[in-house]
């Protein structure tokens, strides 16, 4: 369905009882999660694909308040902003259609801009200045900032606004706080962190927003799986949401004429309280908050500065050989089978090592993930690998697999 159908709504409503901003309620997920090097191929792939429909969101109807307007009639009303944040649900696919279009239209009007997402950790924040200037290739920008171990989520979703910006030199800013420094918060004081960690730490926080406190209290409250303290809880979604709205002010100060535009979980956006209102205690900018339509919103007339009804659209599905996947050192090993998995029925055993896919050479997780970004489900690939990590080159086998 075309994009041209989406409403945006400047709501007035209020709060619907027990809605959560689910992107916050993945943080809780995200904390309690062993974050290891080892992932499953059952997971979505990334691939360079053709878009689902997707013309142009610049006359998408917007609903100011009882009228309703086009989605470039709503980005015009940003002229005065210095910063613009636009909330997406991670696995909505037509919301990232609308975050392009949106920095389509920001980056004609102010070329001057950068763009700022949740989905890079500040320590790599040299490996996307790379990429935007041409210095690496795209694959080597995902294995170099840890993209598919770190951020996770289908690279398809966000592959078409980041070669956007790497076409027009836009500068892309990594905002998200390191993923190692989120954990340790979830179980220890900032006093008792190590010193390594200390150092990336926000320089001040806020504790006082208590309606902020009572939508992560909620939260935290259903999942009662959670053995930790909700302090604990609290300390690092705080620390997130000022870790990013701190990196936003400390490039808008460092470059005075610049905008930014704000790509970041709808959680850290909703009602200004967790990136948007740390920013303004940082640096005096105008602002200007969209929202893209989800379930789980709760309607009110603080939400956002407008939100966008879209159509949900998908990906195609991915083509999978389903095995869990470990790389130690410069080996990538499989360390387990899914279900109906199409390596175990070909004969590959725990242990075997994956050296190459088709003509491309495989030496981590990353490259692995690289190499199938775009085949789909019955595509057949030819697999290189060794039986187990002591063989050597000349012990090299080959296999044809169809992905599944």
């Amino acid at each position: 369905m075309s994009l041209r159908r989406f409403a945006c709504l400047k709501l007035h409503r209020d709060i619907k009882p027990g809605s959560l901003p689910l992107s916050i309620g993945n943080l809780l997920l995200f904390i309690v999660s062993a974050m290891t090097i080892s992932a499953c191929t059952t997971l979505s792939a990334g691939s360079r694909m053709q878009q689902p429909d997707s013309a142009s969101v610049i006359d998408l109807p917007v609903v100011k308040t009882d009228e309703t307007i086009s989605l470039a009639q709503a980005i015009e009303q940003t002229d005065d902003a210095r910063v613009v944040l636009v909330g997406e649900t991670h696995t909505r696919y037509d919301h990232h259609l609308v975050q392009l279009e949106i920095l389509k239209y920001l980056y004609q009007k102010s070329p001057d801009l950068a763009l700022g997402v949740e989905w890079f950790q500040q320590p790599f924040q040299n490996h996307l200045d790379d990429y935007i200037a041409g210095k690496i290739t795209e694959k080597e920008m995902l294995h170099l900032t840890e993209y598919f171990t770190r951020w996770k989520y289908d690279y398809r979703l966000y592959q078409p606004i980041l070669q956007y910006a790497r076409e027009k030199n836009i500068p892309l800013i990594a905002l998200n706080a390191p993923r190692e420094l989120i954990r340790a918060l979830a179980e220890t004081e900032i006093d008792d962190l190590p010193p390594e960690l200390k150092t990336q730490l926000p320089e001040s926080y806020d504790w006082s927003d208590k309606d902020y406190e009572k939508r992560l209290h909620d939260i935290f409250d259903l999942h009662p799986e959670y053995s930790g303290k909700f302090e604990n809880f609290m300390r690092s979604q705080l620390t997130w949401d000022e870790s990013m709205a701190e990196r936003a002010a400390q490039y808008l100060q460092q470059n005075p004429d610049a905008r930014m535009l704000i790509f970041a979980g709808s959680g850290h956006i909703m009602f200004g309280s967790g990136i948007p209102n740390r920013i303004k205690r940082r640096i005096d900018a105008d602002q200007f908050s969209i929202l893209v339509s989800e379930d789980f919103l709760p309607v009110s007339k603080d939400i956002a500065d407008y939100l966008v009804l879209s159509v949900e659209q998908s990906l195609p599905p991915t083509g999978l050989i389903g095995a869990f996947l470990e790389t130690e050192g410069k080996l990538l090993t499989i360390e387990g089978f899914s279900n109906n998995s199409a390596v175990k029925d070909a004969g590959l055993k725990k242990g075997t090592v994956i050296i190459g896919v088709d003509d491309k050479q495989v030496e981590n997780f990353s490259d692995f993930k690289f190499a199938i970004m775009s085949k789909k489900p019955g595509d057949t690939i030819d697999l290189h690998y060794l039986d187990n990590a002591e063989a050597g080159k000349k012990d090299r086998k080959s296999v044809s697999i169809e992905l599944r």
